[in-house]
């Protein structure tokens, strides 16, 4: 190849550098959850995207996200390698951040190559959806104005001054709480559609709320990460902490706040019932507690995913793998360990349809009101 048509532009860590320019090509990271670490021109209109990680050893999950813009009409073709990784998120494309179409694409050893149309008008091109820290919070406020005797807290501030938010719904005399959090790694996309759904059908569905909130609290925080959601992180916070390894150490102010929010809430008089952490990853599963795991009650978890199967059987099935590691620093785990009740990873697959996610989620929600209204208040404490 004629070595006058090599360009390397190495942008610094962390998303510092806004921009790579070409003759007539431009990518850009000038915007929330970008990821765009070195740009090469291999030749007319073909460019190399390289994508690095926050910091190793991670997690080989490369997320990546930019624009490009072109002077004149082109079709570019890229090829993308990941620091030695295999890429795990298939390319998608957006004209506004917004609408998102994944594309054609190959691969070959590690790399990955697609074409793309540019023009004038900015293109995104992204691993998955863009869903950022700015989304979360419009989605908040629109949640608790639609929600009885909700209210937006601030928990405190992420490592890097970022606000940990939180949503509580919780009814004068109740004191039972259902946990749920979300985006401790911040390309797991599809578990973010999925917390949305889930919650949205306890918050929004009138009759389901009704009956949720005869009895039960929710302490919703779906937003764990806002620093590695802002900065395109593969897994880690700003720290370069897996934020769902900390659940033991609580090194990390984001865990810390989720877990002192939970210790008020037992101070006051409150009793954690159960606890829902959506994540994405290769396909649909569910992680739970070994059955014979000292929990209570002892049937809800099986019962809860047998009646979501039951009610998603011709569309939808997800495998469930029990587990338990005392020092991997969990949050399900701290969970079952602090507090004696159930727990589960909720994950779904990085290309699970983006029409059944939503749905799964829902029927999840109205699910588990179902079983934990059938199940008697003392039935959440171990027998002696």
């Amino acid at each position: 190849m004629n070595r006058s048509l090599l360009f390397i532009f190495t942008l610094f860590a962390f998303n510092n550098a806004l921009a790579c320019q070409f003759d007539d090509v431009t990518f850009d990271s000038d915007f929330s959850m970008a990821r765009l670490d070195s740009c090469e021109k291999l030749d007319t209109h073909q460019y190399h995207i390289g994508i690095h990680p926050e910091n190793e050893p991670v997690n080989p999950s490369p997320w990546y996200s930019f624009k490009v813009h072109s002077k004149q009409d082109a079709t570019v073709r890229l090829k993308m390698t990941f620091n030695g990784n295999y890429p795990r998120y298939f390319p998608k494309i957006s004209y506004d951040g917004v609408h998102w179409q994944g594309i054609p694409f190959s691969t070959e050893n590690k790399a990955m190559w697609f074409s793309i149309n540019t023009s004038q008008k900015p293109l995104w091109v992204s691993a998955q959806e863009v869903i950022n820290n700015a989304e979360y919070e419009v989605w908040l406020n629109k949640m608790s104005a639609l929600t009885a005797n909700a209210k937006l807290e601030l928990l405190g501030n992420s490592e890097q001054g970022r606000p940990i938010n939180a949503l509580v719904q919780q009814t004068p005399g109740n004191h039972e709480w259902l946990v749920v959090i979300g985006r401790q790694h911040p390309p797991e996309v599809t578990g973010a559609m999925a917390l949305f759904g889930f919650s949205e059908a306890i918050l929004t569905d009138k009759a389901l709320q009704q009956r949720f909130s005869q009895r039960f609290n929710l302490l919703l925080v779906p937003d764990v990460n806002p620093d590695g959601v802002e900065q395109g992180n593969w897994r880690h916070n700003a720290n370069g902490v897996d934020l769902n390894r900390d659940w033991k150490k609580f090194a990390q102010a984001e865990t810390r706040l989720v877990r002192d929010k939970l210790a008020s809430i037992v101070k006051a008089g409150g009793k954690i019932v159960f606890a829902v952490d959506f994540h994405s990853t290769y396909h649909d599963v569910f992680y739970t507690m070994p059955e014979d795991y000292p929990i209570a009650p002892k049937n809800l978890m099986n019962d809860w995913l047998a009646g979501l199967a039951n009610n998603t059987k011709w569309a939808f099935k997800a495998n469930v793998k029990p587990g338990s590691n005392p020092d991997n620093g969990v949050f399900k785990q701290f969970i079952a360990d602090q507090y004696q009740v159930h727990a589960v990873t909720y994950e779904v697959g990085d290309n699970t349809n983006r029409q059944l996610i939503p749905y799964v989620a829902q029927q999840a929600a109205r699910v588990l009101v179902d079983k934990l209204l059938a199940t008697g208040e003392k039935d959440f404490n171990l027998k002696p």
